[in-house]
């Protein structure tokens, strides 16, 4: 277990990266023994949606949905060192670049973190994708911060512009009390 100490005297728990999961309609995606996940599309190929189910329940929730792409969809898994707690992120490629749903999960309840529009900042690279090994998350008390190791492009929910940050400058920060989504550009 890594534990970093900020000058507060509170210890960091990192979420390490689990698992990808490549969304195949109709497979269930289990991120562990009871946390699971579903996918479907209306008949017009036009939405995908997301369910979400705990092995508590017996019925699937409908969490979330999107544009359907016909490039790839993935779920990433990063599980907390201290507990059973996970932030899932769902990545959907789009030509230009990916969309990306954050969900924090933690005792069988599952609530939506945001959204992150990102991509890699240059325009020769093959793909925009952010390489999601690259995105770190820490856990600070209630505070879930989510920050980026290498270089990215962000575009602000409110904002028409994107902009770029270097490395570790961009937080977005999870209040799980809360849950209220802040960003810290500095």
């Amino acid at each position: 277990m890594l534990a970093f100490v900020s000058c507060g005297g509170h210890s960091n728990l990192e979420f390490k990266l689990q698992n990808s999961f490549q969304i195949k309609l109709q497979n269930q995606i289990c991120i562990n023994t009871k946390d699971c996940f579903y996918f479907s599309t209306d008949s017009s190929l036009y939405q995908l949606f997301m369910y979400y189910s705990n092995a508590e329940w017996e019925k699937k929730k409908l969490i979330d949905k999107v544009d359907f792409s016909p490039y790839k969809s993935k779920i990433h898994s990063f599980q907390s060192q201290s507990n059973e707690s996970y932030v899932v992120l769902w990545e959907t490629e789009y030509e230009i670049y990916p969309l990306i749903y954050a969900y924090y999960i933690t005792e069988g309840k599952i609530v939506k973190i945001g959204e992150f529009l990102i991509s890699l900042p240059c325009q020769t690279c093959e793909s925009l994708e952010y390489p999601i090994k690259d995105i770190r998350i820490l856990q600070n008390g209630k505070d879930i911060i989510i920050s980026f190791l290498k270089d990215v492009n962000f575009k602000p929910r409110n904002d028409n512009d994107w902009k770029l940050y270097k490395a570790g400058v961009l937080k977005c920060i999870f209040n799980t009390e809360t849950n209220e989504l802040k960003y810290n550009y500095r």
